[in-house]
């Protein structure tokens, strides 16, 4: 056959030629038989040459890369007794690809007509691949296309209409790129970007981080410690008895919640259309109970929902609007309770005002998420009554806060913990570094190719992405660039061990 060329129009070598070993030639499945001197690996970008248009490529992606060799019915037997004979002239590499499409003006569209036998498939050259790749706008450069030089570029529109989803085990990568797309961000909006960071553990006190901010608009740090101002809010009659009958620990059939809710259905008859969660609308609402009993401990659980509630702090809206990231450190706080209680704080507070502000957006950027959503609230790092505060307004804030100018950034290292419709609502933008066994199914179910399985092998810093953020809707294999450290780096035991004896 003699050697492959390079080929003019975007094509790089060709690797091998449409081959089926069944006889069957589809136009989305595509089986190729490599040439000899020439491998591919699973969810590497290939092409073919436009069967009409010739000056467009439609490219596949490496679905499964595997070794065929022919074999006799001796040949086993000749192994048993140790006798090998490789034969390479036998061995023929294959690769099963899948139909991405062709680009068509900035729209990508599918070759409906067979892919006939021995067309030859080529490697694209960087610069049609990237091409191929890139999404139109404003963007940021994530890493490197695995295992070229050549950097991935995500769409900055359409990952903040969406959001994104982190995933990988203890040590992968994950923090760090969530890290990066903080630094990147704010480097590249000119002063633009408002990004809140729920840092649980304090492993975001990264000096790179704190220097993007700065210089994109201003860095402060929140700790559990801080009194943060509550926003008055009017609610319906009913929203306001859930609200503080949860706040209260209480059940609905408990006869000071079943008094609450019979005076309060009473004042909605008489005209009332709201009440404001206040203090004073509560004071209103307990001249109206007659049973003295029930009067007393409504007083005392009011007393201590509404403790705080009225009183000075720091304005979380004020914050963001006035700073490029406003960084929540949880280090300090004393449990699990009290850092979910102070997220939802701050995300209903900044989502009600994105919702009826359309000056006002922000980036929530949350760590470990599966300890704030978790699958089942019983195996949850906070308490039942935190959750069933939390897990309603974090499905919100992910379903409808990106087109509220509210986007949500996740990570997680357990995806199998993290609950079901919030993964599968974040899944439109996913960043997916190497898994446990336990959470591969669940990723193959989000990004919906068997390449999802890679995730299995990946080393430390490199990942797999799928998303609207690029033109195409396929995953792509990139090795992250990282911007910084995270505040664990080093600080294992080993590492520890090995500073003092360097001492």
């Amino acid at each position: 056959m003699g050697t492959p060329r390079a080929e003019v129009g975007g094509e790089g070598l060709v690797v091998g030629y449409v081959y089926s070993f069944e006889g069957s030639y589809l136009p989305d499945r595509v089986e190729v038989s490599l040439l000899a001197n020439q491998e591919v690996y699973r969810g590497e970008y290939l092409c073919i040459r436009h069967p009409t248009l010739h000056s467009k490529h439609v490219f596949l992606q490496v679905e499964t890369a595997y070794i065929r060799r022919p074999s006799a019915s001796y040949e086993e037997k000749l192994v048993r007794d140790g006798i090998i004979r490789h034969d390479p002239e036998k061995i023929t590499g294959k690769a099963v690809c899948w139909q991405v499409g062709y680009d068509d003006n900035g729209t990508i569209r599918p070759l409906l007509t067979p892919i006939p036998p021995m067309t030859p498939v080529y490697r694209p050259s960087e610069q049609a691949l990237t091409s191929f790749l890139t999404a139109e706008g404003p963007s940021i450069t994530v890493g490197r296309i695995y295992p070229t030089d050549i950097p991935i570029k995500i769409a900055l529109k359409p990952l903040f209409r969406q959001g994104a989803l982190v995933v990988g085990g203890v040590g992968t990568g994950k923090s760090t790129l969530l890290l990066s797309l903080m630094i990147n961000i704010l480097n590249s909006l000119n002063g633009m970007a408002r990004i809140l960071l729920i840092d649980w553990d304090g492993e975001y006190n990264s000096e790179q981080l704190r220097k993007a901010a700065e210089q994109a608009g201003g860095y402060v740090k929140v700790t559990a410690s801080t009194r943060l101002a509550r926003k008055k809010i009017n609610l319906p009659a009913q929203e306001w008895y859930d609200r503080f009958r949860k706040t209260s620990a209480k059940t609905g059939q408990d006869k000071t919640m079943r008094t609450l809710y019979a005076v309060l259905k009473r004042m909605e008859e008489e005209g009332e259309t709201s009440f404001e969660w206040s203090q004073e609308t509560f004071s209103k609402i307990l001249e109206r109970v007659q049973l003295p009993d029930v009067k007393q401990e409504l007083a005392s659980l009011g007393s201590a929902v509404f403790t705080h509630v009225d009183e000075e702090g720091e304005d979380v809206i004020s914050l963001v609007s006035s700073n490029a990231l406003v960084h929540m450190d949880f280090a300090d706080a004393q449990s699990w309770d009290e850092i979910i209680n102070k997220t939802r704080e701050a995300l209903q507070a900044c989502y009600l005002e994105a919702r009826t502000n359309p000056a006002f957006g922000v980036i929530v950027v949350i760590d470990e998420a599966h300890n704030f959503v978790p699958q089942s609230i019983h195996e949850g790092a906070a308490s039942r009554e935190a959750y069933e505060n939390m897990i309603p307004l974090m499905k919100l804030v992910a379903t409808t806060g990106p087109r509220n100018g509210m986007p949500l950034f996740i990570a997680t290292q357990r995806l199998s913990e993290l609950d079901k419709f919030i993964s599968t609502q974040m899944g439109q933008n996913i960043f997916a570094f190497r898994v446990e066994d336990v959470d591969l199914e669940r990723l193959r179910n989000i990004m919906g190719s068997d390449i999802a399985y890679t995730a299995r092998y990946l080393p430390r810093g490199y990942c797999l992405y799928k998303g609207h953020a690029l033109k195409i809707q396929r995953p792509v294999i990139l090795s992250v660039e990282k911007m910084g450290d995270v505040a664990s780096v080093g600080k294992d035991l080993l590492t520890r061990l090995q500073n003092l004896l360097a001492k």
